[in-house]
């Protein structure tokens, strides 16, 4: 059981990671766009990816594990810094900003399918991995309906 307690506590930490690493990718996208709507869209993601990590740190903690802090992963550090210098050398380009969160939210999806489909992972926490991987699923579709991707 301790074995997949860590195991579980890892996964979770990994996800506390990226859900981090978004809330900050669309912090850096809303003070990028000038777009209303998407300002207002990417806060809200902000937002969401913020209640994500901590939903996700409090579930690390029934299992007495160390939660990960609120610097993000190691990927993910490399989406921010790639977003941040996207975002200064194509000076509030619009696009490139939308573009950087789509590839932003693909790998979310791909990282919380992995965890979903991993049978080591304890199944009771599956359901909140599962809920906040539709919130995600639902933020790229809108942002791609918005942008005709």
């Amino acid at each position: 059981m301790e074995t997949t307690n860590k195991h579980t506590i890892d996964k979770l930490n990994g996800l506390i990671a990226i859900a981090e690493d978004g809330k900050k990718g669309y912090e850096n996208a809303a003070e990028d766009v000038k777009n209303i709507s998407f300002k207002n869209s990417f806060l809200q993601y902000s937002q969401e990816r913020a209640h994500y990590a901590t939903q996700l740190r409090n579930e690390v903690n029934k299992i007495n594990g160390d939660a990960e802090g609120t610097e993000g992963g190691a990927a993910g550090s490399l989406h921010r810094v790639w977003m941040d210098l996207k975002s200064v050398f194509t000076s509030g380009d619009e696009e490139a900003i939308v573009n950087a969160c789509v590839t932003g939210e693909e790998a979310a999806i791909k990282e919380y399918t992995m965890v979903l489909n991993d049978s080591s992972v304890i199944e009771s926490y599956k359901p909140i991995i599962r809920e906040q991987l539709q919130g995600i699923e639902q933020a790229l579709e809108s942002i791609k309906l918005h942008v005709n991707i």
